[in-house]
């Protein structure tokens, strides 16, 4: 996604492109004051014909908008990448535990035949040159996206890694990889907000109106 800092005012993204975010995910399981990076979090995941994923993650953040001094989500995400401007996919690259896991696991072991989805996320970055915390990608209106998992020859572009990754060399305590793409709902739109600083806003329209 392509930005101009200008002011403080929020600016349309007429032409969006590419957005790729990277978040540390270990450090939010781990955060401590101190931390300077971008956090990422799954705050919502339900649908798929019934498979209601819960905010059993209670982790301490930064205070930035709606998100701190505490969050409750389903997982971390560590990537997320939007291509094909208003219409196209968005891929997510998210850490849960193991209950979580284990829910994706036996809902999917199933063929679907709804793939229907709504979600929510909000990532937060801090900002060196204002040395401060800022919104850095969240839904703007409404609170949720409505949207389809993605598929690829009919199959659903969802991925769990059946091997868990440890959080760190010290702690034994183990996350499940969940990568899933959606694609916006039929005659549904999100207003989507990013941000690269303190000092600027753009929102751009995901999906098509009704």
């Amino acid at each position: 996604m392509s930005f101009i800092a200008k002011d403080r005012h929020t600016m349309p993204i007429r032409k969006p492109d590419v957005l790729e975010i990277h978040c540390d995910w270990r450090a939010g399981f781990q955060y401590r004051p101190g931390f300077r990076g971008s956090l990422g979090y799954l705050l919502d995941w339900s649908g798929c014909g019934g498979l209601n994923l819960k905010r059993d993650l209670t982790l301490s953040s930064p205070t930035v908008g709606k998100i701190g001094p505490t969050v409750q989500c389903i997982g971390l995400i560590e990537r997320l990448y939007m291509d094909g401007g208003s219409a196209g996919p968005m891929d997510f690259r998210v850490y849960v535990g193991r209950g979580t896991a284990a829910n994706v696991l036996n809902h999917f072991a199933q063929p679907l035949e709804n793939l229907r989805v709504k979600l929510a996320w909000a990532v937060i970055d801090f900002d060196e040159s204002g040395d401060t915390w800022f919104e850095a990608a969240h839904l703007k209106s409404p609170d949720t996206a409505e949207a389809l998992i993605d598929t690829v020859q009919g199959a659903p572009r969802l991925f769990l890694d059946n091997q868990p990754t440890t959080l760190s060399e010290q702690l034994d305590v183990r996350f499940f990889c969940f990568e899933f793409q959606v694609v916006p709902a039929p005659k549904k739109s999100t207003t989507l907000e990013f941000a690269t600083n303190a000092q600027e806003r753009r929102i751009t329209k995901w999906g098509t109106p009704a």
